[in-house]
């Protein structure tokens, strides 16, 4: 049984938490006070040189950053459905893992934080634009399939669900985007899931 040091409304740590609960696996949560500074602590960077959330720990294993820990929890617990072995497939989802990293990260990620907790938000003049894009990418990507990177749920809509789900946290409105939404209900509707407070 591995260790997950997390913080409860941390979205990344959300991620590892839904992913967790889809597939049935059992470890230990860890409390990290991101907001008391725990994270910088120097046993905590003594695991995790970056100062970030979540981190893994499974014997000698330390594994930091969530889509690191997404991919090998499914890789470990979930079988071939969640993370593909499949050169082809495993592209796929590795392409929207990134858009997950990086246009979800820099927009409705980042306006979630901009007004919950603005002392973390890297790109506050920005947000809107990023949000707004990154809304666009994901809608059109959903307009004509179920899921986002494959024909069933991977751990690229793991990824994405946390931030694009807690948009009204950071004033962001998802009714303009009825694709996103009914993906959404998807996610949502799958067994084991769980909110973001369990």
């Amino acid at each position: 049984m591995f260790t997950l040091y997390n913080m409860p409304l941390a979205l990344n740590c959300y991620k590892v938490r839904l992913l967790c609960s889809l597939l049935g696996v059992d470890y230990t949560q860890k409390p990290v006070d991101l907001l008391q500074g725990e994270h910088q602590t120097p046993g905590f960077l003594a695991l995790n040189p970056f100062g970030q959330l979540p981190v893994l720990v499974n014997d000698d294993l330390v594994i930091r950053d969530s889509h690191a820990i997404l991919v090998w929890i499914a890789r470990k617990y979930g079988g071939t459905q969640w993370m593909p072995v499949k050169v082809d497939e495993e592209a796929l989802v590795n392409g929207w893992l990134s858009a997950a990293a990086y246009e979800i990260r820099l927009g409705p990620y980042d306006a979630r934080l901009k007004k919950l907790f603005p002392w973390l938000c890297v790109n506050a003049d920005a947000v809107e634009q990023n949000t707004a894009r990154a809304l666009r990418l994901y809608e059109q990507r959903l307009q004509d399939r179920e899921w986002i990177a494959l024909d069933h749920p991977t751990v690229a809509d793991v990824a994405a669900y946390p931030a694009l789900a807690q948009c009204g946290d950071g004033d962001v409105s998802l009714a303009d985007f009825p694709a996103i939404r009914r993906w959404m209900s998807r996610v949502e509707s799958l067994p084991g899931f769980t909110g973001i407070l369990g």
